[in-house]
């Protein structure tokens, strides 16, 4: 359980505080004969996340500062920070309590990189039409979840929105991959939950998809040039074999716009195999 605690926070005593009231005053009803279970500091978690209390909801202020944008662009992107600037931009960050200490650059606590994710979808989040967003819409008979119709539901939206959209968008560097997540957010958010993984000087942006039983993973990269996509697929096969996963997606974004490439010979769907591991792309 210290484990976990410590996981979430990161160490921040706030947060650790927090998280603890949470779940044995908020929860628990301070009734000490109850057991604390990891299910119950997960779901401290998650409540934390959406109340946002004061400090949390601090952070909303934090991400307009022209030094904290670009370090946390590059966490969002995978891309490494721009040179000139950087250090000082890393240590204010770190002086603030966003990033961690050491490499790789990354938000200094899952709470927090869920948190500064959230609001930075807000404004795709509310954007996009609710005839779309029904997440009954994606779900097989069975209950589980179509990730394939999910996926294509979002290629036309995306081939429809992405360029007035992302074009007005403070954050337009990280717009590709954030409007992805605004979209996976809005319908997930029926019944499951998105965990993320991003650093900066990686090359992509890892969710992990949670519901009910099933895992789904996703791979999240930008088409810099002719090493992106073979790179892309050999990545995610090592991150199925760390979740112990036999199939992945990777949601491959071409960042030239649609005059210079048409939606034509952007849009496609394959499936490589790669060690055993079935590697589905979705090219847009």
């Amino acid at each position: 359980m210290l484990e976990k605690l410590y996981a979430y926070s990161g160490g921040q005593p706030w947060l650790t505080n927090a998280l603890a009231n949470e779940v044995v005053s908020e929860m628990l009803n301070n009734d000490y004969a109850r057991k604390i279970t990891q299910d119950l500091i997960d779901l401290a978690k998650e409540r934390l996340i959406e109340q946002r209390q004061t400090q949390l909801d601090g952070l909303a202020d934090k991400i307009d500062d022209p030094r904290v944008r670009p370090i946390i662009m590059s966490i969002i992107t995978g891309d490494s920070p721009a040179f000139d600037g950087a250090d000082d931009a890393i240590r204010y960050c770190r002086d603030l309590g966003i990033i961690s200490t050491g490499n790789p650059i990354q938000f200094a606590n899952p709470i927090y990189r869920e948190i500064i994710t959230r609001i930075l979808t807000i404004g795709f989040s509310v954007g996009i039409n609710q005839d779309i967003a029904q997440t009954s819409w994606y779900l097989n008979i069975d209950g589980t979840l179509n990730m394939d119709k999910l996926l294509d539901a979002f290629t036309k939206f995306y081939q429809r929105n992405a360029e007035s959209w992302i074009d007005r968008y403070q954050y337009k560097e990280a717009g590709h991959q954030l409007m992805l997540m605004a979209f996976l957010q809005r319908i997930i958010n029926g019944g499951g939950r998105i965990e993320r993984e991003m650093a900066a000087g990686n090359g992509r942006t890892d969710l992990v998809v949670f519901w009910k039983e099933q895992v789904i993973t996703i791979e999240i990269k930008m088409h810099h040039d002719k090493w992106s996509e073979p790179e892309g697929i050999e990545q995610l096969a090592r991150y199925l074999d760390r979740l112990g996963q036999k199939t992945g997606y990777m949601v491959f974004l071409e960042k030239k716009s649609a005059l210079e490439l048409s939606w034509e010979n952007r849009i496609l769907r394959e499936v490589h195999i790669v060690n055993n591991k079935e590697v589905i792309i979705y090219a847009m």
